[in-house]
């Protein structure tokens, strides 16, 4: 089946980076399993979402042919949008995928985690990749320990993620509700803490956090 944002994006009736997003959040709500019932929701949701990646992923690409350079009007558009591009949250889903965090025993897996890390590290710049760095290290002490704090965290930031790709507003009280938690976790560093704020200031609720 072809790309439908692609399809979209050629024909000319997606013309921005801008309205990529916003025809894709619109099909999000239509098809994400929180907001539906009956069977098919979520490998619905993973098909429109896996689409939407790769759209995005060559946005210049689809709109003007290969001859462009690439990515200089995508990252022109993503910087004036705050202090995280698409760039960084789609590293950080790829980090998540190479099942961050770990200590691979394997070249291979570790050469790939590494370069999955050295490419969020890029996007987000020097100090979201210092606030990153030690959230990975507190989170592999937290899962050596066995504390309830580790999936906790990750929780924060999945659902962080999918907010920003649906706006759904149960996952943004989930979020705020769940960062109270982990505060209140005696095991929860700041470490924890400040990259899920990082992530939830991006997305406009720091400030409901208390962050």
């Amino acid at each position: 089946m072809a790309n439908r944002f692609v399809k979209k994006i050629k024909s000319g009736d997606i013309d921005s980076i801008g309205e990529l997003k916003s025809e894709f959040k619109e099909l999000a709500k239509r098809t994400h399993p929180d907001l539906r019932s009956g069977e098919g929701g979520g490998l619905e949701f993973a098909a429109v979402r896996a689409e939407y990646e790769a759209a995005l992923r060559d946005f210049e690409k689809h709109r003007f042919g290969a001859a462009q350079g690439p990515g200089s009007m995508r990252r022109a558009e993503v910087a004036a949008e705050g202090p995280l591009s698409d760039e960084a949250w789609l590293c950080l889903e790829l980090v998540l995928k190479r099942g961050f965090p770990k200590v691979s025993r394997h070249e291979k897996q570790r050469l790939r985690y590494e370069y999955a890390c050295w490419r969020l590290g890029q996007a987000l710049g020097a100090e979201g990749s210092a606030l990153f760095r030690d959230f990975e290290s507190e989170l592999l002490d937290l899962k050596a320990f066995g504390s309830e704090a580790f999936g906790s965290a990750l929780q924060l930031v999945r659902d962080l993620i999918e907010y920003r790709y649906t706006g759904i507003t149960a996952l943004r009280t989930n979020v705020v509700l769940s960062y109270g938690r982990l505060k209140a976790n005696p095991r929860a560093g700041s470490a924890l803490r400040g990259f899920v704020a990082l992530l939830a200031a991006d997305l406009g609720i720091g400030g409901e956090l208390g962050a």
